[in-house]
């Protein structure tokens, strides 16, 4: 968790690189801080050496997102949307991401989870 700093000041650098309204980049920040703390917390139960990527790409489509992490395999596009409670803490990281994006593709290929997010 001590590199998710490091992780949204990198992306924020990218976002202001490839000129990127400010809105759309804070959005990518929201989305890759839920991505990496499901990954650390859930995927690898806890902090570990295990590396992510994040990259952001200008396409045809819009801006695009790719997240990889070797994290047990996960595909959060076939995950059941939870329904919130007052008294339920958490568990709303995968719904708030689909709510922020246009689209999610996600594949599992060489032992890595790989989400393309449209935003």
């Amino acid at each position: 968790m001590s590199e998710l700093p490091r992780l949204m000041r990198a992306l924020a650098e990218g976002t202001r690189q490839l000129g990127i309204a400010e809105d759309i980049g804070l959005r990518m920040q929201l989305i890759v801080e839920e991505l990496f703390t499901n990954t650390v917390n859930h995927g690898h139960g806890g902090d570990d050496e295990t590396s992510v990527s994040c990259r952001i790409a200008r396409q045809a489509s819009g801006i695009v997102l790719r997240y990889t992490d070797a994290a047990p395999a996960y595909d959060m596009t076939l995950s059941a949307e939870p329904t919130a409670s007052e008294t339920m803490i958490g568990g709303l990281g995968i719904t708030l991401i689909r709510g922020l994006s246009q689209d999610i593709r996600y594949t599992r290929q060489n032992d890595l989870n790989i989400c393309e997010i449209r935003v």
